[in-house]
């Protein structure tokens, strides 16, 4: 277990250079500043993608983060130590609940997953819901099979505190309701409450902010339906071909999404285009990295068969434990489901999968990948549990082991596909150092606060066009001291490589430039 977990860490805090450092979390990160330097606790989050703000749960866990530290480094830091938390609490269910092996075979999958590992190096919310994620897990187990009916404050607590971190904690508080109703533990009712309590009175700020504002946001979202916009969007396309970024899957695609995050699946949503040039008419973005070809066509991996191949032993293996627990289905709804514990684990485990997906296609809702980490551990320990159930030993340990090395293979190929372009021009964007070096030059040529409020600090967007600087420049630029060399007359213009297929050579800007890494800064003269 000492092993995994040092190769988890190495994985997750390895090339801090390139922790992505985007407007989200340069948001997140002011909000919790903002309270650290002058006390100000605010009552919302950030602004979530069915339009709708989230509540501020993920902006107070972030608030000890920088009592602790200033570095944006440093608090990523932070977050990846609660990705090998989850790990190790990974590692304790399937010990106990399972046994020995099952611990380290769920515990080597999660800590070397791709996915799990882009899931903890930066700040943002989605990054704290495996960890509660994982709690909540731990908790049913020790309520149900570990008969301890004091445990039904976590059950109950955790997964309504990832509504307020994220809203895909809907879908998971319907799982943990699905599997107090099939298997109808002993539980205390005074902790019950009392967990449902705390949860909610962590939600009164939100609560009170959005009533001020008359819940504007969520009638507003009710009347458009944050869907309808993409349901004109042609088959097949997943990324937008102008920004490199992805588009929501439809409901019917849920089950894609759910099996991708379990490894490296639909990588591209990070690294950028994929998709063919039917998509791309104006290629955009032939140039750029990968260009027209899929990551996996231009890297060392030879090609996604392996992550393929992971995803349809999980389906393999769900499909066992749901004919397990369907043979228990007549005892469970006569309410006789009281001592066999084997058909307890099963139905654990497969409503863990099957009910959020049912949840995301009931409501109709178009999802983006980062919806399904609740689905964490549940992927790994099902892994594990075979081998003392359904297949030998010796032969599962021999296929998981070809999975781990798998994933550390992807992961370091993926961080030197990162290394070599300075980020990726999908979601990822720049890496957090060349950011902090832009921001560090603009900061000692002028007053940034001074030349956001005057407009002269600009960007190129995706379309090569200039436009207002994002939120993560000037916030890292006013994070030090700053200079006072730049004239009046003079705008600075920040190129970013992995934003903009820009080409500098055909404008004489008359003035001063230069970059670090894809980072671009010119500083032009104007008459």
């Amino acid at each position: 277990m000492a092993v995994i977990v040092a190769v988890g860490a190495w994985l997750r805090f390895q090339h801090l250079e390139l922790l992505e450092f985007k407007g989200d979390e340069a948001f997140a990160a002011n909000r919790a500043l903002e309270f650290v330097h002058g006390g100000k606790l605010p009552t919302s989050g950030l602004m979530s993608s069915v339009g709708v703000s989230n509540p501020p749960l993920f902006i107070w866990l972030l608030i000890p983060m920088f009592f602790i530290t200033s570095s944006i480094a440093g608090v990523c830091c932070l977050i990846a130590s609660l990705g090998l938390a989850a790990v190790v609490a990974t590692w304790w269910i399937g010990r106990k609940y399972y046994g020995p092996l099952t611990g380290l075979v769920a515990a080597a999958l999660f800590a070397t997953a791709p996915w799990a590992v882009i899931y903890s190096r930066k700040i943002w919310a989605q990054d704290f819901v495996p960890v509660f994620a994982t709690g909540t897990m731990w908790a049913v187990h020790a309520l149900i099979l570990g008969k301890k009916p004091k445990a039904v404050f976590w059950v109950l607590c955790l997964p309504l505190c990832v509504i307020q971190i994220h809203y895909s904690g809907f879908a998971l508080t319907a799982t943990v309701v699905a599997i107090l109703l099939l298997l109808r533990p002993k539980i205390d009712w005074r902790l019950a409450v009392a967990g449902v309590g705390l949860a909610l009175a962590l939600a009164v700020p939100y609560v009170m902010a959005q009533q001020k504002d008359n819940w504007v946001e969520w009638k507003r979202m009710s009347e458009e339906r944050s869907s309808s916009r993409w349901e004109k969007l042609p088959l097949g396309m997943t990324i937008n071909p102008q920004s490199g970024y992805p588009f929501p899957r439809r409901p019917s695609e849920a089950w894609e999404h759910a099996l991708a995050i379990m490894n490296a699946g639909e990588i591209e949503d990070v690294l950028g285009l994929s998709t063919g040039k039917e998509f791309d008419p104006n290629r955009i973005w032939v140039s750029k990295g990968a260009g027209q070809n899929r990551y996996f066509e231009s890297s060392l991996t030879l090609g996604d068969w392996l992550p393929v191949l992971q995803r349809l032993a999980f389906l393999a293996a769900l499909g066992w434990f749901c004919v397990v627990a369907a043979k228990s289905g007549k005892a469970v709804f006569r309410r006789e489901v009281t001592a066999d514990e084997e058909s307890k684990r099963a139905w654990i485990l497969a409503l863990w999968f099957v009910v959020p997906l049912g949840v995301y296609f009931i409501a109709g809702l178009w999802t983006y990948l980062s919806y399904y980490v609740i689905l964490y551990p549940m992927f790994f320990l099902i892994f594990g549990a075979l081998s003392q159930r359904a297949v030998p030993a010796k032969i599962l340990m021999a296929g998981v082991a070809v999975f781990v090395v798998g994933n550390v293979i992807f992961t370091l190929d993926m961080d030197a596909y990162l290394t070599r372009y300075g980020g990726a021009q999908g979601t990822y964007g720049s890496g957090l150092g060349f950011k902090e070096a832009t921001a560090k030059f603009v900061a000692a040529q002028a007053d940034t606060g001074k030349l956001v409020i005057e407009n002269r600090l600009l960007q190129m967007d995706h379309w090569q066009r200039t436009e207002l600087a994002q939120q993560d420049l000037p916030f890292l630029a006013m994070q030090g001291s700053h200079g006072d060399v730049l004239a009046t007359n003079t705008v600075v213009l920040v190129v970013d490589d992995n934003r903009t297929s820009f080409d500098a050579g055909r404008v004489n800007f008359g003035g001063l430039s230069t970059n670090f890494g894809p980072m671009r800064v010119y500083l032009i003269n104007r008459p």
